[in-house]
């Protein structure tokens, strides 16, 4: 491999001239440039990228930290993402830390030492003090959860009258004893406003609250299957599930295919995300759709706006629409 100090020696210039050429710096004739572009090439030489990005003080490297990559809910985002990081010119580096803190906070050092110039997060679980001293001193976007305490700036969904009008669709389609199911970390905004909308709803209309505990499960559908088949053992009177995930609510719908009764006529089940898997599964589960991909373009052109200074104000809260998707799992 070769080196800046033989591309010097080949093209008869100093080190820092080489450096300008590279960096395409002023104060080189046409003449030298093309020397040293000639050497470049006969060496193969190939620029140390990171000490580049280090005199520039900006590396175009944006960091997304996720909670995992196998949810095609988080997938979506991340394309978003990814699409207009790449129509700028900046490159993306997602990390996954599966709720691991200390993974997370390896992570989060590369903001610290800017080997990135931002950070996206669609997931995480730092602290509202460390939210915010993020904020203060680096380019920070929350997506999809986020800390509404926080200074920091979000772009999400209206957790709360999603759910409000799901809980709404169960009981017009006839539900009257219905269960709440969710699998996954319980501190998120997500779980707690769509929590409450299922109270909020259920005491509305004067129906019994089955699902009371806030006992933590792992995220996924064998957790989901469980979590289904200790509530209709305690209240088999159960006709209707409010997932909080597509995922979740395919895990019920196996349960409930497993005891032989029939979705809806029996019991009606409603996911939420709108993800590949509320199409695929037998029934389509009537689901959320949460615009997830245009979150995630919306995130990043934010952190840009952020990155690049383009505005002194920048709004916190950033709210896009929804929109209830009715299919097989909740007919009438």
């Amino acid at each position: 491999m070769s080196t800046i100090q033989q591309v010097a020696s080949l093209a008869k210039v100093s080190v820092a001239t080489v450096s300008r050429v590279i960096n395409n710096s002023a104060g080189v004739s046409e003449k030298t440039r093309q020397k040293v572009e000639q050497a470049i090439e006969r060496l193969k030489y190939q620029p140390n990228a990171m000490g580049t990005f280090l005199r520039k003080d900006k590396t175009n490297m944006i960091l997304v930290l996720v909670h995992s990559v196998d949810n095609p809910f988080f997938s979506m985002i991340i394309q978003g993402i990814e699409n207009i990081a790449h129509h700028n010119n900046y490159n993306v580096l997602i990390c996954t830390t599966y709720g691991d803190r200390s993974r997370e906070q390896h992570y989060v050092k590369m903001l610290r030492n800017h080997y990135v110039d931002g950070m996206i997060l669609i997931s995480n679980t730092l602290t509202l003090d460390e939210i915010n001293e993020l904020n203060t001193n680096y380019p920070l976007v929350q997506v999809i959860e986020y800390l509404p305490e926080s200074k920091a700036p979000y772009y999400s969904v209206d957790f709360y009258q999603a759910s409000y009008d799901l809980m709404e669709h169960l009981i017009s389609s006839g539900c009257k004893n219905i269960a709440y199911v969710h699998t996954g970390s319980t501190q998120i905004i997500s779980h707690l406003e769509k929590y409450r909308a299922y109270i909020d709803v259920l005491t509305k209309h004067n129906l019994p609250i089955l699902s009371k505990t806030n006992e933590e499960y792992n995220f996924g559908f064998i957790s989901a299957k469980s979590v289904a088949a200790l509530l209709l053992d305690e209240n088999p009177q159960i006709d209707g599930f409010f997932a909080t995930s597509d995922l979740i609510a395919i895990g019920i719908i196996d349960e409930l295919q497993t005891r032989k009764k029939r979705i809806p006529e029996d019991i009606k089940v409603v996911g939420f995300d709108n993800t590949i898997f509320s199409s695929i599964y037998n029934p389509a589960i009537t689901t959320v759709e949460l615009n997830t991909y245009e979150l995630g373009c919306k995130s990043m052109e934010l952190l840009l706006n952020k990155i690049e200074k383009l505005e002194k104000d920048i709004k916190k809260d950033h709210v896009l629409p929804y929109q209830i998707i009715v299919k097989d799992s909740s007919q009438k």
